[in-house]
C-alpha cells in the first residue's frame, strides 16, 4: 500500500500527531475496501496533508501533488461535488489528477469535498478499474466516509477530541433528510432530557449520563441516511419490502457509529458510547418484545432507548407528518397510554402525561431556538 502522511505543513503537529491520523486514515481505508473491494486508490487532501492510500495507486508523489492542488481549488472555488462512472469529463477532478488517473487504470472515479461543518477543508479521491461502479447508493455512503475523514482532519487527527464535534458532524446528515427535520431531533433530545430528570432518582442517573443523553437522543434515525428518501417521505402505508427497508436503519446506524468510534478512538468509559449504541439500535423494541431489531422485552431494553422511545413517538404525534396531521395533546396522551407497559414504559407514559405543560413549553422554545 501507497501510503504517505508526510507534507504536514503545521510546525505545531507533531510526529505522534502525524502517526495518529495516518493510522486511523488507513483503518478507514481498510474498512471502505472491505465493504467495496472494487476500490484501487483513495487520496485525501488539505492544504497542510496530501495523502494516498491503494495498492495500486498510481505513482504517489505525482499523485500527492495533483490531490494537493485540487484541494486548494475546491476551497477556493465554491464548486458543487460531483461524480462520474465513467472518466470523460469530471468537473471535481484537475486535469492533472485525470490524466494520472487515466494513465492508472481507473476507469470510474469519485471526487467529494471534505466539508466540517460549514468548513470546506479540502478534498478526497476515490478510482476503482471498472466503469459504472460509482451507484447513487455508493456516493450517498462515500459521502458518509467524507464526513467522518472530514471531522477527523478538522480535529487534526486527536483521538482525544471532544465527540460533540463528531456527533454534529454526523447530525448534519440527519438535517440533509426531508423526513427528520431539526426541529423533531431537538425537541426529542429536550423530551429525553425531561423524562430522565424526572427517574433519575429511582434509576441514579447522573447529571452526565443526562447531558449525554441529550446530546445522543438526536442521532437515534441516523440509520435513515442509507434509506431511500422516497421511502421515508412516502405518504400512502408502506409495502411489506419497504418496511423491511425501513427496519433495517437501526442496524445500519449502528455499523456507522461504531465505524466512526473505532475510526476517532473513543473509549466507552468515557464518552458514554454504549448509551450512543443503545439508542440507535433499541429504540424501536417494545416492551412486550414486539418491536425490531431484535425482538427485546421489558428490562432487557436498555434504559437509555425507551426513554428515546417514548419522547420519539410523543413528538411524531403532536407533529404533522406526510402520512398524518399533528394530533392534538389530548389524543397524543390518550394514544401513548394506550401503548404504555406494551409498546413503551409505562414510568415514562406517567412522566409525559403529568409534564404536559413543560411539552407545550419545549415546543415553543425549540420553535423560537431554531427561528432565531
Amino acid at each position: 500500500m501507497c501510503s504517505l502522511a508526510a507534507r504536514i505543513n503545521d510546525p505545531d503537529t507533531g510526529e505522534e500527531t502525524r502517526n495518529n491520523l495516518d493510522e486511523q486514515l488507513q483503518l478507514i481505508y481498510q474498512r471502505i475496501i472491505h465493504r467495496y473491494p472494487f476500490l484501487s486508490c483513495m487520496g485525501v487532501a488539505t492544504p497542510g496533508i496530501s495523502l494516498v492510500y491503494g495498492t495500486e495507486a498510481p505513482a504517489c508523489g505525482d499523485m500527492r501533488r495533483a490531490l494537493l492542488s485540487q484541494a486548494l481549488e475546491v476551497i477556493t472555488s465554491g464548486q458543487e461535488h460531483k461524480g462520474q462512472n465513467n472518466l470523460l469529463s469530471f468537473p471535481m477532478t484537475s486535469r492533472h489528477l485525470e490524466q494520472l488517473a487515466s494513465r492508472a487504470g481507473f476507469h470510474s472515479t469519485l471526487g467529494l469535498p471534505l466539508v466540517a461543518g460549514s468548513r470546506k477543508l479540502g478534498y478526497i479521491f476515490f478510482g476503482a478499474r471498472e466503469e459504472d461502479r460509482f451507484t447513487p447508493e455508493v456516493v450517498e455512503q462515500m459521502n458518509v466516509y467524507s464526513r467522518v475523514i472530514a471531522q477527523l482532519l478538522a480535529g487534526n487527527g486527536r483521538p482525544t477530541e471532544n465527540l460533540r464535534s463528531a456527533v454534529a458532524s454526523v447530525l448534519q446528515l440527519n438535517n440533509a433528510s426531508e423526513s427528520e427535520s431539526p426541529a423533531h431531533l431537538r425537541r426529542v433530545a429536550m423530551y429525553s432530557r425531561l423524562i430522565a430528570e424526572n427517574c433519575a432518582d429511582k434509576f441514579d442517573l447522573s447529571q452526565d449520563w443526562i447531558e449525554h443523553l441529550e446530546m445522543f437522543a438526536p442521532l437515534h434515525d441516523i440509520g435513515k441516511v442509507f434509506i431511500p428518501e422516497h421511502i421515508l417521505m412516502k405518504p400512502e402505508r408502506l409495502t411489506d419490502e419497504e418496511f423491511q427497508q425501513v427496519k433495517a436503519h437501526t442496524l445500519k446506524g449502528r455499523d456507522l457509529i461504531d465505524h466512526m468510534i473505532s475510526c476517532f478512538g473513543y473509549q466507552n468509559t468515557l464518552h458514554h458510547t454504549d448509551m450512543l449504541r443503545n439508542i440507535i439500535t433499541f429504540h424501536h423494541e417494545a416492551i412486550d418484545g414486539s418491536g425490531y431489531p431484535y425482538g427485546l422485552r421489558g428490562q432487557e431494553i436498555p434504559l437509555e432507548a425507551r426513554i428515546v422511545a417514548a419522547a420519539d413517538i410523543l413528538d411524531a404525534l403532536l407533529t404533522r407528518r406526510v402520512y398524518k396531521q399533528a394530533w392534538s395533546m389530548e389524543k397524543t396522551m390518550r394514544t401513548l397510554w394506550s401503548m404504555a407497559g406494551t409498546r413503551l414504559d409505562a414510568d415514562f407514559v406517567e412522566i409525559l402525561s403529568r409534564n404536559q405543560d413543560e411539552l407545550i413549553a419545549i415546543r415553543a422554545r425549540c420553535e423560537r431556538e431554531l427561528a432565531s
